[in-house]
């Protein structure tokens, strides 16, 4: 696969080792960043033709805005996210959409090498149809309302402290943690404590194994 990319992605170890396989595949890796405006300029400059972010670069703009930010300089940059959240909304609610046509991939469905170089090729194949947009997740049927309230939940908030934080009745909360466990399949029975299967929904979809 001769291809130019660039790589932004602040865990240094991560980042190297992303490098080192893209480069193992035949992948022309032109430039690495670990923050986004090195990345911005650096792709100004050098002009990928596909790049591999990380949703989360620390304080500041996300992976998506970089990720806007290229496609402003180029619109056939391909973009595919590599990231342990499950859906954008767990980094941090409102957030603007992903590029048309980008593809989001978790870290632990990464198998091999093989799934990587499928996902730059579909980025570049799907640029020119952004409809596709990025791959569905088990959250993705989720409101942000809903996404807001499971962090709080996987948090261990009570229903009366969510619905203070959120400026709403707790019967509301009582009824959107209802329609989120109805919306993930959980079973609807007595003997079932949804609360904790939500929590444990939130960790997994955010890279973390909850029984660590």
């Amino acid at each position: 696969m001769q291809l130019s990319a660039i790589v932004v992605e602040d865990d240094p170890l991560t980042r190297v080792s992303l490098t080192g396989a893209l480069k193992n595949a035949g992948v022309q890796v032109i430039g690495e960043a670990s923050t986004a405006s090195d990345a911005i300029a650096l792709s100004k400059k050098l002009k990928p033709e596909v790049a591999i972010l990380d949703l989360h670069l620390g304080a500041g703009p996300t992976g998506i805005d970089v990720a806007h930010a290229f496609r402003r300089q180029d619109p056939s940059i391909g973009i595919v996210f590599l990231t342990s959240y499950e859906d954008p909304r767990l980094l941090q609610p409102n957030l603007p959409p992903l590029p048309g046509g980008s593809i989001y991939l978790r870290k632990r469905s990464v198998t091999g090498m093989d799934v990587l170089e499928n996902a730059i090729k579909d980025s570049l194949r799907q640029v020119r149809d952004p409809e596709h947009g990025a791959s569905q997740t088990i959250i993705s049927s989720l409101t942000s309302t809903q996404i807001e309230t499971l962090k709080l939940v996987a948090q261990g908030l009570s229903n009366s402290e969510i619905a203070k934080r959120r400026f709403v009745k707790e019967s509301s909360v009582e009824v959107t943690i209802t329609r989120m466990a109805k919306a993930l399949g959980m079973p609807q029975d007595a003997a079932t404590n949804n609360r904790v299967h939500l929590a444990n929904v939130y960790f997994r979809a955010i890279g973390m194994n909850p029984n660590d």
